[in-house]
């Protein structure tokens, strides 16, 4: 690539995260209806036909959004599971989860963006690269839960009475046992409902101490996952 290609493809690339910037920053002012085109080109200097030379509508420019941000934290939490690989279990699914934790709070807008109000008439499209960013998270998490655990303990985890139709879901392209699998929807469902309670500030007397019930509440998953695997 000549010299010339090169600057120019590093000022796309500049512009683009000014795009993405103040498209967040929109999101953080006016909620998931407050996203326009025209508000963004505004905010970056630019005409509304200029932006569409990098994001050709606005559903375009979120789904470029929903990616980073899926990206983004799954980096985070995998970071916290590699630093922590060889600890103690409760060590590495508070890191873990923090990672997760301190990700949202740092970014509200695009955390809010991937698992909060829907954007109106937006649906992220069905496509590899969406897909694939929003199941990266899953990795480091299944990791940390199951550390340790063999693959005839996770096969022992039952499914939970009135649960049983569970069975009928299609589990072939997924890695954990069908017990196991349900497990680790309920351990993800209670640590994502506490951060999304802290985000939005429905913590209330305890608001200032998200952390501490966080760090309470991981210490009482390890020991019912430690007694589990007692028993499996």
């Amino acid at each position: 690539m000549s010299v010339e290609g090169s600057v120019r493809e590093r000022r796309r690339a500049e512009t683009v995260q000014e795009i993405k910037a103040a498209a967040l920053e929109q999101l953080a002012e006016g909620g998931p209806g407050g996203l326009s085109l025209r508000g963004v080109a505004r905010a970056v200097g630019m005409t509304v036909q200029s932006l569409y030379h990098y994001f050709d509508s606005r559903d375009e420019l979120l789904t470029a959004l929903v990616i980073d941000g899926h990206r983004a934290l799954a980096a985070a939490v995998a970071d916290a599971t590699d630093a922590t690989r060889g600890r103690p279990q409760g060590e590495r699914l508070f890191a873990a989860t923090n990672a997760y934790r301190r990700w949202a709070l740092a970014n509200r807008p695009a955390f809010l963006l991937l698992y909060g109000t829907p954007v109106p008439g937006y649906e992220p499209p069905s496509r590899a690269e969406v897909i694939g960013a929003a199941v990266s998270l899953a990795e480091p998490f299944r990791e940390v839960v199951f550390d340790g655990w063999t693959t005839a303990q996770l096969e022992k985890i039952p499914v939970q009475p009135g649960a049983e139709r569970l069975a009928e879901a299609d589990t072939d392209k997924l890695t954990l046992p069908l017990g196991a699998l349900a497990l680790f929807y309920e351990l993800r469902a209670q640590m994502h409902g506490l951060v999304m309670l802290e985000l939005v500030g429905h913590l209330s007397p305890m608001n200032d101490f998200g952390e501490d019930l966080f760090r309470g509440m991981i210490n009482r998953t390890v020991a019912q996952l430690a007694a589990l695997r007692a028993e499996v």
